[in-house]
């Protein structure tokens, strides 16, 4: 990443042009997802989503459950992200596969590392959680701080019950809904799209991946989980340029995501270790500890990428 320049001038008309478009994608088809989610969930489900209390459903809610869960894939995932990510590339005249890089198919160490990257930020993506719960609004924006904590809190309750599952069958299936599909779809969009399309314009890599790794946190919109996600994007867009394509990411993300879904489905199992408990707090050290094997794992990454491409280039 060294050596790369950030221009601006008119390249920055033109960018923010191209973004509003993808903007504008993703309320369009995100909306017809919507539209289309809530026809199949009437006619499958009989759900009607405008008679539905969200903070009301309990997981005994079968039908209502599965309709949400329907709803998220079709319009939060697929509508909102895969769909704009697949059109964007043509609307801009940029070829598909130069920005998703979806034909590459990734290295098994690639893979490895990614997964022990992951695993071993646990601990530093916890502390960075607390100490995002943490923050503080000023005193006269108390009412207001009071106001999101209460609907984060309210979020944090339907999501335990969306995931809930009393059998192998809905574990499998949550597994999909909500790790497998927005790991599909949000790398599509935020890394294969935004990050690259930002790295083209700007010809500077790290801005592309804090500009892809703040929209990536923010569109979750849980102030309250800004700064842990935010690192995790800025993780993520750092795999994608240094791991050979989108597949190494998506991998990540699922795994990421996956662990959240088999914790609350063994949470009665793992009762005497305590650090799955999603209130348990890391000390300090282990923060450290994490955040220092998380940079050694960036620098083997990087070398081995770079061993890769030269094992590549010899081979010509």
């Amino acid at each position: 990443m060294e050596g790369s320049s950030y221009r601006i001038g008119p390249d920055w008309p033109s960018y923010i042009g191209k973004i509003l478009i993808l903007v504008g994608m993703v309320l369009v088809f995100g909306a017809i997802g919507a539209m289309v989610s809530t026809q199949l969930c009437r006619l499958l489900f009989h759900v009607d989503f405008t008679q539905i209390d969200l903070n009301a459903i309990k997981k005994e809610d079968v039908q209502v459950i599965a309709a949400l869960k329907l709803f998220q894939t079709l319009s939060g995932g697929v509508g909102m992200f895969l769909v704009p990510a697949l059109i964007f590339p043509k609307v801009i005249k940029y070829p598909i596969n130069s920005m998703i890089t979806y034909n590459m198919v990734p290295k098994f160490w690639m893979l490895l590392l990614a997964f022990t990257l992951i695993i071993v930020s646990v601990p530093l993506i916890s502390w960075l959680y607390q100490i995002n719960q943490n923050l503080s609004f000023p005193a006269a924006w108390s009412e207001l701080e009071q106001q999101i904590r209460a609907m984060e809190n309210q979020a944090t309750q339907l999501t335990k019950v969306f995931i809930a599952a009393d059998n192998i069958s809905m574990l499998l299936l949550n597994i999909f809904v909500v790790a497998l599909v927005p790991a599909v779809c949000e790398e599509f969009f935020f890394r294969g799209i935004l990050l690259q399309y930002t790295r083209f314009v700007f010809s500077n890599e790290w801005v592309a991946i804090i500009v892809s790794a703040i929209v990536f946190s923010g569109f979750h919109g849980q102030f309250y989980g800004f700064l842990p996600r935010l690192i995790l994007g800025v993780f993520l867009g750092y795999l994608y340029l240094r791991g050979g394509g989108i597949w190494v990411v998506v991998f990540a993300h699922f795994v990421n995501n996956a662990m959240a879904v088999l914790t609350s489905y063994y949470e009665k199992d793992l009762t005497a270790f305590q650090f799955f408990n999603e209130e348990y707090q890391f000390p300090w050290y282990w923060a450290i500890i994490s955040m220092a094997t998380v940079y050694g794992l960036f620098r083997l990454y990087n070398w081995a990428f770079w061993q890769h491409l030269q094992n590549k280039i010899k081979k010509r």
